[in-house]
Parts: C-alpha cells; structure tokens; sequence
C-alpha cells in the first residue's frame, strides 16, 4: 500500500491517446490523483465505484452488463484498471460470508467463488481489445526447491491458488517503484526475488507514463 498504484494509473491515462476507466474499489484513486503531486491532468480520467458491500453480484453485472463495447466506444476508452484487486478478493469474500451461516466468516466454497470469478473476469476482459491494468498490493512467499535452497519473492497480493494462473494471463507482472526524485518507473524483468515478466517487448523497466506506448 502506499507505493504508487493509483498514481500509476493517472500516469498511464495522462500519457494515453483515449480515456481510461477505474473500476474503483478500495476508494484512493480520486483522493490520490487530486492532490495533483505527480499527475497533472485528470481529464482522462473516468471512474466508477466497485459495489464493496453487494460485490459478488455487483461485480459480474458491471463486466457484463454495464461496460459495453458501445459504452466502450462511446467513450473512447483505451485503458481499463482495476484498482485493486487486492481489496476486490477481500469484498467478495466478505459478500459471501455475510450471505452465508458462519458469522460472517467465509466458507471454504466461497473462496473458490472467488478464485473462478476472478479468473474467468480476466479471461472476460481481455477480449474488450483495450488495455487491462490490474493493481495489487504486494505480498512475500517462501519458495523451496527440491535441493533444499529457500528464497523469498514478492507477488501480487491475490490468493496462493490463482496467483500463477492471473499472473500467467497478464502479458505483463510489473513492480512500481518510485526513486528519490520521486520518478515513478515498473520494474519488467523478473529476479529470484521479484514476480515480473513482459511477454511485449523487451524492456525490462521503464517509466510508469511509457507502460503502455
């Protein structure tokens, strides 16, 4: 958290030709881009706030009924972004167990809810033919290979069980990073420490502004 996810977004739309759209989940983006620290001009910006109390429902009626290609085209989109998808698993989950009979808690049926919808919202989206940008707050696993040798890696912050299969789905896995000057760049390469691939060129960094030229 708190490391330029949002910022990045307004970046990427400031630097595109056609609009972007932010499936707002966790509410930052407004109050980020705002502050007009980083990003200048948020004209490009286009938002629309994720249900996070109805989500699971809400959420596939927004993919599938709301974002047309005629709102699409309508609008002149060119971008779409999550933000985030970490906070996005945890409203469905939350969603879920409220609906169900265990205080609230979600059942272990509810998490492979989750994990399908997830997945198969990826598949969905990529076939709107405009960039998909999802964000995620970032998290550690330990990986252990067969000779014994322990490492630790920084992912995507979404469930062990799909992180490989989103990640896989993704023609790009970047890690924002911002320097001293404040400069916000993605790391493209992958490292044994760091998640990352670019499957579109070969960069393997580049400014946040320049991600999707």
């Amino acid at each position: 958290p708190g490391v330029g996810k949002s910022t990045a977004i307004g970046l990427i739309a400031e630097a595109s030709e056609g609009n972007t759209l932010v499936l707002d989940v966790d509410r930052t983006v407004e109050r980020t881009l705002a502050k007009g620290e980083v990003v200048k001009d948020t004209s490009k910006v286009l938002v629309a706030k994720v249900d996070n109390i109805e989500t699971f429902s809400s959420w596939t009626k927004l993919l599938k009924e709301e974002i047309t290609p005629e709102f699409i085209k309508a609008n002149k989109i060119t971008t779409i972004a999550v933000d985030n998808v970490s906070e996005l698993e945890r409203c469905i989950l939350s969603n879920l167990g409220a609906q169900g009979k265990n205080k609230g808690v979600p059942a272990m049926s509810d998490y492979q809810y989750m994990q399908f919808q997830l997945v198969n919202s990826m598949r969905y989206m990529k076939a709107w033919g405009v960039n998909i940008v999802w964000t995620a707050w970032e998290v550690v696993r330990d990986i252990v290979h067969p000779d014994g040798t322990k490492y630790s890696q920084l992912i995507p912050k979404i469930s062990e069980k799909i992180v490989d299969n989103i990640c896989g789905l993704c023609d790009v896995v970047g890690k924002i990073l911002v320097n001293k000057e404040g400069k916000h760049g993605i790391l493209l390469e992958a490292t044994q420490n760091i998640y990352a691939k670019n499957q579109i060129d070969s960069r393997k960094a580049c400014a946040v502004e320049d991600f999707v030229k």
